[in-house]
């Protein structure tokens, strides 16, 4: 069947924002047969997953590791296109090297057994026991997919069963992340090694439930990947992909407003006065946003609800190499546990912050000028807690200065004489460019009462057309999980929605 050309029949379903859970659940919902209209606010599709270029270097502005490709793979697979026609996906190797404050490293890699030598050279011994390590995370990772992420969770009984029940407490996968990382690695450098990936999901790894081991059991055993020409090259991909499917992209449409009836948005309205009748309405836009600035109802547990932290970017075009630097690597500081108390608890930026270094142009040379890179560093920080905010224009330049100096310390030599072009990213831009309500980098915290069918379900409870994708509803932020919301809504939607009235 030609889906590229719509049935005038089939129901209208506008989804707004092109970021990757809109392309995706609008690709989706076209090889369904539904009419689908996109819109963009901004002049490229990508949303956080965007590009910003100067000087001939191109940067990433978004996410920057790239896991559990299969679920992206199954997308393309889902409307009978191969990836590879799409994609050019790279297979890194390291995933990433570990710094530790006293100047030892850690390869992480998908190679097990160069894993094993270097865990051993960490901590002598350790092998059997990191192997032990991976193979409970391995049942926490089905454990969290199949029971509780890869499936929709709106109605009670999909979240609380006996049986969900007891796949948890054997698994012990509510019992802190450290307790359980601990009970595997006696050193310290290990502990953080294998729990520091919650900050993914904007959450400490000292609050964080063991549940979300299976994140560096998703990095060892899946590997990570880079699609050649930058992360951005997976927006452009989907975006090709959903125009070939008759998907109507349009960019520069800023939706200021829906417009309700009854129990139903009637009517998408844009900053151009023009509006959109359409059945049935996507947001892609993050969901505290869609309730407070377009339905213009803040959601009623808004005051109640935990954001992620925050990120501080840093983009670097330098005109000369830096070949010790693999294509990613983590700085740990010497109180992980201090600099992660100051982002969730005292709301103020560390002093000593854990950081982290992405040269994308190591595995794609084209994304610099010759001898040159492109160096992405981001900071963990607080978002902008109500009462608590923090001042950007004043510390944004502060962290600028002091995160130079700290990287030409950590052995980026004389970086500032280098630098061609640059840019810094603070939380008050995170709420500018991406309408996050607390200037967060990763939308809704992740914490245990945040997941599953506590989280914000993925259809509105009283406007029955209105359906959401994205980092803040199920199940939660990150490339796979974003994928994985687009899959679940468009299920739903098919459920709910027929495709003609």
């Amino acid at each position: 069947m030609d889906f590229s050309v719509a049935d005038p029949a089939a129901r209208h379903v506008v989804v707004i924002g092109a970021g990757l859970g809109g392309l995706a659940a609008a690709i989706r919902l076209r090889h369904r047969g539904y009419r689908v209209t996109l819109l963009e606010r901004h002049a490229h599709p990508g949303g956080r997953c965007g590009l910003w270029e100067s000087e001939g270097f191109r940067f990433d502005t978004g996410p920057t590791l790239l896991l559990m490709v299969d679920y992206l793979r199954a997308l393309f697979e889902e409307v009978g296109r191969p990836m590879e026609e799409y994609l050019d996906l790279v297979q890194l190797d390291p995933n990433y090297r570990v710094h530790y404050a006293d100047g030892t490293t850690l390869d992480v890699t998908s190679r097990l057994n160069a894993m094993l030598e270097g865990v051993e050279r960490v901590e002598p011994g350790v092998g059997p026991r990191f192997l032990q390590f991976l193979a409970a995370t391995a049942q926490l990772y089905r454990i969290g997919l199949d029971g509780f992420v890869d499936r929709n969770v709106h109605r009670r009984g999909d979240f609380f069963s006996p049986r969900n029940a007891g796949l948890l407490l054997r698994a012990r996968a509510m019992e802190r992340l450290q307790r359980m990382v601990g009970r595997y690695f006696r050193s310290e450098k290990l502990r953080h090694t294998f729990s520091f990936q919650s900050l993914y999901l904007g959450l400490s790894p000292f609050e964080s439930p063991a549940i979300y081991s299976l994140l560096p059991y998703t990095e060892v055993a899946g590997g990570l990947y880079f699609p050649k020409g930058g992360m951005h090259a997976l927006p452009r991909a989907l975006a090709r992909l959903a125009e070939e499917l008759g998907v109507t992209i349009r960019y520069g449409a800023d939706v200021t407003r829906l417009e309700r009836t009854g129990t139903k948005v009637s009517a998408v309205i844009l900053a151009d006065g023009s509006r959109l009748s359409p059945d049935l309405v996507l947001a892609n836009a993050d969901l505290p946003y869609v309730y407070h600035t377009l339905l213009g109802e803040p959601h009623p547990r808004i005051d109640r609800f935990d954001f992620s932290c925050s990120a501080f970017l840093l983009y670097l075009g330098v005109n000369r190499r830096y070949s010790h630097l693999p294509h990613h690597t983590l700085v740990v500081p010497a109180d992980l546990r201090t600099a992660c108390e100051d982002i969730f608890s005292r709301h103020r930026v560390p002093a000593d912050p854990a950081y982290y270094i992405c040269v994308p142009s190591r595995t794609d040379p084209s994304l610099a000028p010759p001898g040159c890179e492109n160096v992405y560093v981001l900071v963990p920080v607080p978002s902008q807690a109500r009462g608590r905010e923090i001042n950007w224009q004043v510390e944004g330049p502060r962290l600028e200065t002091a995160m130079l100096e700290r990287l030409e310390r950590f052995g980026l030599t004389d970086l500032r004489r280098h630098v061609v072009t640059s840019r810094t990213f603070t939380p008050a831009d995170f709420t500018l460019d991406f309408s996050a309500t607390r200037g967060e980098a990763f939308g809704l915290a992740h914490g245990i009462d945040q997941v599953g069918y506590f989280r914000p379900h993925n259809r509105h409870p009283r406007y029955g057309n209105l359906y959401f994708v994205g980092q803040s509803t199920h199940p939660g932020c990150g490339i796979p999980m974003v994928l994985i919301s687009s899959r679940l809504v468009v299920e739903r939607m098919a459920e709910e929605q027929a495709v003609r009235l």
